[in-house]
């Protein structure tokens, strides 16, 4: 029975030295996976950027985004009141940016972005070159993409199997964040790789995710609303259709007073409403839709608005199908309008989903 039992021992033994050895080749082998030195050849950046209460903020602040039209602000009577508009307005917790920018290869290169990573078999990382990113512009209170240097180094810890990267920035200043929830995945061959991670350095509360501790003088980003997106087939500002970023566009309402001059802010239309809103202010009339029908009736007796000189008849024409042009005012045309850049504290979130190739 001894000898039966110190078999079984042994047996056990071995196969306990077999699979620590099985599992310490494995995890030699995984090393040697990532081991050596990467070149990004396909980047996805997705920035979202909620609107922060800072500690020492009023939690119900509103941050408006308006717009003005610079070629009527010259004029100081019914114009006046009807330069400014407000384009959009934002409270603690709304989505101020939500944004996407993608690089092929040959955009990496047209944008002069390159980035090499290096993964040592101690577990050590370096990474350098160049890399997208947002910065605030304070004294035009714009936010723009620039593409700064970058040249870090830490320590990393992988997991094949479960397709998870951590990354531990060294303790001078970085860019690469903090991150152990990274995703990684390798090809067959071994020669192209692919590395999801988010960047929480940015966000007040999900900073804690990271084991890190907020620090609002470093930590904190700043938003420059400068830019809204404008359709580019009306050229007005819009959140829906074929957008681009933009400082300057029309005025679009199709759910409002705007019919008759193609759904556009015009100078007819900002001359017209700026009547209606006296006539409703004087009390001479109680609705917008009234103070038109008054206009209407001016219109059939062909008098002219005083100050341009143009007849109400003529004022209440579609005048959309050109540009302003205040050396022609009696022809109206379609009125741009320019933002009023506002700078807003922001939660920041950054999505990054990166490709590289091995190049040693």
């Amino acid at each position: 029975m001894q000898i039966l039992r110190l078999c079984s021992w042994i047996a056990a033994l071995s196969l306990v030295l077999i699979a620590t050895a099985c599992e310490e080749a494995a995890e030699d082998d995984q090393v040697g996976v990532l081991v050596g030195t990467w070149q990004l050849t396909d980047l996805r950046v997705d920035w979202v950027r909620d609107v922060a209460s800072p500690e020492g903020t009023d939690p119900d602040t509103v941050y408006t985004i308006t717009a003005s039209c610079n070629e009527v602000e010259t004029y100081s009577w019914i114009l006046a009141a009807k330069a400014n508009r407000i384009l959009a307005q934002f409270v603690v917790g709304d989505t101020i940016l939500d944004t996407t920018a993608a690089f092929n290869a040959a955009a990496l290169v047209y944008l002069q972005i390159s980035m090499t990573a290096t993964f040592s078999e101690d577990f050590t990382y370096a990474l350098s070159g160049t890399y997208p990113t947002l910065r605030l512009i304070p004294d035009s209170c714009k936010t723009k993409m620039e593409i700064p240097q970058i040249t870090d180094a830490g320590i990393y810890e992988v997991d094949y199997i479960a397709g998870r990267l951590g990354i531990k920035p060294g303790e001078f200043d970085q860019v690469l964040p903090s991150f152990d929830d990274g995703q990684i995945t390798l090809s067959e061959d071994g020669e192209a790789l692919t590395i999801s991670y988010v960047d929480r350095d940015g966000h007040d509360h999900r900073i804690a995710e990271i084991d890190k501790t907020w620090d609002e003088a470093k930590h904190r980003v700043v938003h420059g609303a400068a830019e809204l997106p404008v359709d580019l087939v009306t050229g007005a500002f819009s959140d829906t259709g074929l957008l681009i970023l933009r400082r300057s566009g029309y005025i679009m309402d199709t759910n409002g007073h705007l019919g008759v001059w193609g759904n556009y802010l015009t100078f007819y239309a900002l001359t017209t409403l700026g009547i209606a809103d006296e006539l409703i202010a004087s009390g001479e009339v109680s609705t917008f839709e009234d103070a038109l029908a008054l206009i209407g009736q001016w219109a059939d007796k062909g008098l002219k608005e005083p100050n341009t000189d143009i007849p109400y008849a003529t004022l209440l024409t579609d005048d959309s199908d050109h540009d302003f042009s205040p050396q022609d005012i009696g022809t109206g045309g379609k009125l741009t309008y320019v933002i009023n850049p506002v700078c807003v504290p922001v939660n920041e979130i950054i999505y990054f989903e990166t490709t590289w190739s091995k190049i040693d």
